[in-house]
């Protein structure tokens, strides 16, 4: 009679068991936040004296041309060399020569002078117009550089 019994109690500990595993697993616990105490916030210490603003010096204007740099010798360099090519009359090298330089420093006014008498020469008045316009466009009004890019602007619209 022991083994008759046995059976059914240890069918109903097992179901209890389960029953305790599945209970758990399904309920969670909510997450318990604690609550911290705030942090002061920091003592901000006041200076003995006054701290006076740092008033910068008045900007002089400069007196002297900036020094050159590499990109601008290498352009005048070049400027030089289509120069000479132009005076020879090899107008299609001034041309390739001037546009190197125009590939590094973009705003001379002296470049886009060869390039527009260059194309002149060439009987190419359209493009020179363009470079004309561009070379007034950033060289100095009154300059003697100015002068020679209107000269060449007004020889085209002749």
């Amino acid at each position: 009679m022991k083994r008759h019994l046995l059976i059914p109690v240890a069918i109903f500990m097992l179901t209890q068991l389960v029953g305790c595993a599945t209970h758990t697993a399904t309920q969670s616990a909510p997450p318990v936040v604690e609550k911290s105490q705030p942090t002061p916030p920091p003592v901000v210490k006041q200076p003995e004296k006054p701290v006076e603003p740092v008033t910068p010096p008045p900007a002089v204007p400069q007196t002297q041309a900036p020094a050159p740099s590499a990109t601008s010798n290498a352009t005048a360099s070049l400027v030089a060399q289509a120069r000479a090519q132009y005076q020879a009359k090899n107008y299609q090298g001034a041309i390739a020569t001037a546009e190197r330089a125009l590939r590094i420093d973009r705003r001379s006014p002296e470049v886009y002078l060869i390039l527009a008498q260059s194309y002149v020469q060439l009987a190419n008045k359209q493009l020179a117009m363009q470079f004309v316009q561009q070379g007034i466009r950033y060289s100095q009004a009154g300059t003697e550089l100015a002068q020679a890019l209107m000269q060449v602007r007004d020889s085209i619209q002749k």
